[in-house]
């Protein structure tokens, strides 16, 4: 179905364009979010100080591992900022 081609990067998967890629595993880790923090309050309050702490904990590290994971697959993508020189 999809074309993987190695190279020195990481492997690039033919036939899925890059938002495609970006958008499946956002999805992904929205829905895994969403079941682990109702977990979460299933033990603690939502509105208690230790669930807002666990929270942020758990979205920090997510959001970490998602970037590293993208940045793995696709590799370093830099976008040059703009500058009025």
């Amino acid at each position: 179905m999809y074309n993987e081609v190695d190279n020195r990067e990481g492997v690039v998967i033919q036939g899925l364009d890059l938002i495609d890629i970006i958008s499946i595993v956002d999805k992904k880790k929205r829905k895994y979010l969403a079941l682990m923090l109702q977990d979460v309050e299933e033990v603690l309050k939502p509105t208690s100080p230790e669930f807002k702490i666990v929270r942020k904990i758990i979205l920090d590290n997510v959001n970490s591992y998602t970037r590293s994971m993208i940045r793995s697959l696709l590799g370093d993508i830099e976008i040059e900022r703009y500058s009025r020189e």
